[in-house]
């Protein structure tokens, strides 16, 4: 694949993933990122087995990097976390994905313009039944069968508070994905953005999700998103 021109707010980005590079691939490296990061927000409400399987995975990845490159790692996620609070509504992680020049013409592994699904969550969205359901409720549901890194989501929360809905306390939403990496890009994007969300890792025609409780006695994976603990969501979707 042809290199790609990197846009301006991209650079220092991708100059820092470069940095962690040369006896790993770019694409090892940019999961190892997504997973720590993930493994950090997950933990922070996690508790029990749950939590030391997860501190145990966390220091399996970090002890392959050097102090230095930890440092590195910090800074990657300082960059992303002040990228997203400028603007939160945007596809940043599959974006970053591409401008790191890892999509595959023979894998379709390209993440749809953030326009395209701000587009498709506008048309689609009905704001009447929405408030009548929220009347109701005091919150909707929000079910993505294939949620990629997560920017049909992220569009469609985008069209919430352009129509003076609270998404993070009026929407609760259910995510999966059959590709572990993308799965925990969506995840970490909703986390950051406050969403209460739940991501399951699955494939949804043969594992659809049914409902929290059953999902972990079936010891589905699950990632949560801190919001889904604060808004006690377990009961909702």
């Amino acid at each position: 694949m042809a290199s790609i021109k990197v846009k301006p707010e991209y650079k220092e980005l991708v100059k820092l993933f470069n940095q962690l590079t040369g006896s790993r691939s770019l694409w090892q490296v940019f999961n190892d990122c997504i997973e720590i990061k993930a493994l950090s927000i997950q933990n922070t409400f996690c508790f029990g087995i749950n939590f030391s399987k997860n501190e145990t995975r966390y220091k399996d990845i970090i002890k392959n990097y050097s102090d230095n490159e930890i440092d590195v790692i910090l800074h990657i996620f300082a960059e992303i976390t002040n990228m997203i609070e400028k603007n939160p509504f945007r596809d940043l992680l599959g974006d970053l994905y591409m401008q790191l020049n890892m999509g595959s013409d023979s894998l379709g592994q390209f993440f749809t313009p953030y326009a395209v699904s701000y587009a498709m969550a506008e048309n689609t969205f009905d704001k009447i039944k929405t408030e009548l359901e929220i009347s109701k409720k005091g919150y909707i549901s929000l079910l993505e069968p294939a949620a990629g890194g997560g920017a049909n989501v992220i569009a469609f929360c985008e069209v919430l508070k352009n129509h003076k809905i609270n998404y993070q306390t009026q929407c609760v939403i259910v995510c999966q994905e059959l590709s572990k990496l993308t799965a925990l890009m969506c995840y970490t994007a909703l986390s950051l953005i406050g969403c209460a969300a739940v991501i399951k890792v699955a494939d949804s025609l043969t594992e659809p999700y049914t409902n929290y409780f059953k999902e972990c006695s079936k010891g589905a994976e699950l990632w949560t998103t801190p919001m889904f603990h604060v808004q006690n969501c377990y009961k909702k979707v």
